[in-house]
């Protein structure tokens, strides 16, 4: 019982971070932004949440289905993994292509500048990936692992915006920039933490 009160707090101390994270920026942004820039960082990241809803493919719901088939042995999991990877790998390219042949049209209709498209992606791909590795450790009730990566990259995030809105000359591309080193730093550590390469494209998580 002590353990699963632990682990409960664990994810509502991340989720919190989470909500308050925005909180905390939100003074700092209206202080330094324009009503107007402050619109088009907020278009940014709703540009980011649904490039996620696109790319992802409900890959992390099949991988939590695969998980939990009592049938389902540790290889055989680890194999769907890598058979998920892939398929985000795909979705990836393909969108990837969609958004290169339509950066002038998507640039309009958003009133976004074609490099913020650009930074956009960068920072789904990285995200979508670092879902999956919290994902797989959710699943397998690695509370503090989840929680300790996810209140890390949302202080960080937070805080690197705030020293970049004090450092730039241009202050409407400190949480962009911001996003998208944290997201990509990220991206790398929990590749490194949590996966190893066995042949060309076989990505296998061992968090058991």
């Amino acid at each position: 019982m002590t353990s699963f009160f632990k682990k409960s707090s664990a994810y509502l101390i991340s989720n919190i971070l989470n909500g308050l994270s925005l909180l905390f920026l939100l003074p700092f942004l209206t202080r330094f932004l324009s009503t107007q820039e402050y619109s088009q960082i907020v278009l940014f990241q709703t540009l980011i949440f649904g490039l996620l809803s696109f790319l992802h493919l409900n890959v992390f719901q099949a991988s939590n289905i695969k998980f939990f088939d009592q049938e389902t042995t540790h290889k055989d999991i680890q194999h769907y993994n890598s058979g998920c990877i892939i398929i985000l790998i795909f979705s990836i390219l393909f969108f990837t292509l969609i958004l290169s042949n339509n950066l002038l049209f998507l640039s309009e209709l958003l009133s976004l500048p074609e490099s913020w498209i650009i930074y956009a992606m960068i920072i789904a791909i990285s995200q979508i990936f670092i879902q999956f590795c919290l994902w797989q450790w959710q699943m397998r009730k690695q509370a503090y692992q989840y929680s300790l990566y996810n209140s890390c990259y949302i202080i960080l995030s937070s805080l690197f915006t705030l020293m970049l809105l004090y450092i730039l000359h241009d202050k409407i591309d400190a949480r962009i920039y911001a996003l998208m080193a944290i997201s990509a730093v990220f991206f790398c550590i929990q590749y490194l933490l949590s996966s190893k390469t066995n042949g060309l494209f076989s990505l296998v998580y061992h968090y058991q």
